[in-house]
C-alpha cells in the first residue's frame, strides 16, 4: 500500500521516534512519549499500530535485518567457527550501542520476524561445530540462551561466554 505523502513522513517520524525511545528505555516506554517524540497525535501512531507490540515488531524488524545480514554474510565466510565468534561479537556490539532494543528484541523473540533468526543461528553454530571451532556439547538453544542473559545482564563479558564456547582440542 503506498502511503500519501503526509502520511508517509508520519510514519517515518513516529517509527525514528520509536527507534530512539526502545533504544533507550526498552518495550516499557509508552507510546505517548513516542508520539509526543514524533510529534504526532496518539490516534496517528494507534492508526498505524493498533499495539505497542506492533510497533515495537515494526522498530526491531531493522534491527532483525541487521542481524540477519551477520547471519549471511558470516555464513559465507572460509572459516565456521572464527565466523560463529565474530557474528556473535558483531551482535553483541549492536546490542550494547542499544540495549534498549535488544530488550525489545527479547521481548518479541517469539513474534513472527524475530523468529527467522533462529535457524540462520542455527545454521551458524551448526557450520562452526562441525568445523571443530565451537564446543559439539551445546545446542543452538543454549547458545541463545547464554547469549541473550550475558546481553542483559553483563555485554561486557561476551568474550566470556565466548570462550566458554570455544572447542576444546578434544571438543
Amino acid at each position: 500500500m503506498v502511503l500519501r505523502a503526509d502520511a508517509q513522513r508520519n510514519l517515518e517520524r513516529v517509527l525514528d521516534a520509536a527507534t530512539e525511545a526502545f533504544a533507550a528505555s526498552g518495550p516499557d516506554v509508552s507510546v505517548h512519549e513516542i508520539a509526543e517524540r514524533a510529534g504526532v497525535g496518539h490516534a496517528t501512531v494507534f492508526r498505524r499500530f493498533p499495539t505497542k507490540d506492533d510497533l515495537m515488531l515494526a522498530v526491531i524488524e531493522r534491527r532483525v535485518e541487521e542481524i540477519e545480514a551477520i547471519f549471511k554474510e558470516e555464513l559465507k565466510a572460509d572459516d565456521p567457527g572464527e565466523a560463529f565468534f565474530r557474528a556473535m561479537r558483531r551482535i553483541a556490539d549492536l546490542h550494547t550501542a542499544a540495549p534498549g532494543l535488544h530488550r525489545c528484541l527479547v521481548h518479541c523473540v517469539d513474534k513472527p520476524g524475530a523468529a527467522e533468526l533462529a535457524p540462520l543461528g542455527e545454521k551458524l553454530i551448526s557450520r562452526a561445530q562441525k568445523a571443530g571451532g565451537i564446543r559439539r556439547d551445546v545446542k543452538p538453544a543454549d547458545v541463545a540462551a547464554l547469549m541473550r542473559s550475558v546481553m542483559q545482564s553483563t555485554p561486557e563479558n561476551v568474550e566470556i561466554v565466548l570462550d566458554g564456547l570455544r572447542a576444546s582440542h578434544g571438543g
